[in-house]
């Protein structure tokens, strides 16, 4: 499906926007993930069953309800792996798993800020729904009835799925100009750095005026957060490349 654009206005008044990740992509993204499930879970049951043949041996048997707990406990661990996959990649890797990393996707909150751990645990917890009566049937009717595309689990947590498109690595910024250290004492918050990161790798694609004044504004707000210094009139973006 085509994808539309979703503009976030920051409470420092900037401007961002990001592409909605349709069907196609995020289908794609859950194929690599799910592939990863299975085989994270066929290396799990190879194991079980043989550690069970291991304990059969010895034992020269397994009882009923020895087998009834070993069945429990790999039904335990296809759920931890179905429901919990999802949720810690995204908390680790701040919205993403290594199929949505693959495609280029990033789960962000609806106010454009990075996903919360409450955010990830309920709109996984939703996938269950999301999934009836196979293969994501529900997700994607929902997903196709609105113009975000998205599913159950995203109108419960509050979340959607966006394009993240070609962008650089910082490591690959042009370093600051100037001489002096970078200011020490200070932590970003997770939410501004990510705003920074999103202003310096879509700078090159603004208009030069709209670029300026953004890279101002930013500066200026963050250096009052954070209480750093700021020389009047300098150019602000060496300034949000030490950040």
């Amino acid at each position: 499906m085509a994808s539309t654009d979703y503009t976030v206005l920051t409470p420092e008044r900037v401007s961002l926007e990001y592409g909605i990740a349709g069907i196609g992509s995020r289908g794609g993204a859950v194929l690599v993930d799910m592939l990863i499930q299975c085989a994270v879970l066929i290396v799990f049951t190879a194991a079980l069953a043989g550690g069970t043949a291991a304990i059969s041996t010895f034992l020269e048997g397994v009882s009923r309800g020895a087998g009834i707990l070993i069945l429990g406990v790999w039904v335990l661990a296809a759920f931890i792996i179905a429901a919990g996959y999802f949720m810690v990649f995204e908390i680790v890797w701040n919205g993403q798993t290594p199929g949505k990393r693959l495609l280029g996707l990033r789960v962000i909150r609806e106010s454009g800020y990075p996903i919360r751990p409450v955010d990830s645990v309920v709109r996984n917890l939703v996938r269950v729904v999301d999934w009836l009566p196979i293969g994501y049937s529900v997700g994607v009717l929902v997903m196709l009835l609105n113009n975000r595309s998205r599913r159950l689990g995203d109108f419960a947590g509050g979340t959607l799925v966006v394009r993240e498109g070609a962008r650089r690595a910082l490591s690959t910024l042009t370093p600051p100009s100037t001489s002096r250290d970078a200011p020490r004492g200070y932590t970003l918050s997770s939410a501004d750095a990510t705003l920074v990161r999103d202003f310096l790798v879509r700078r090159e694609g603004m208009d030069p005026s709209a670029r300026a004044d953004l890279a101002q504004r930013l500066a200026t707000a963050l250096a009052q957060r954070y209480q750093l210094p700021v020389e009047a009139g300098s150019d602000p973006e060496p300034f949000l490349e030490q950040l």
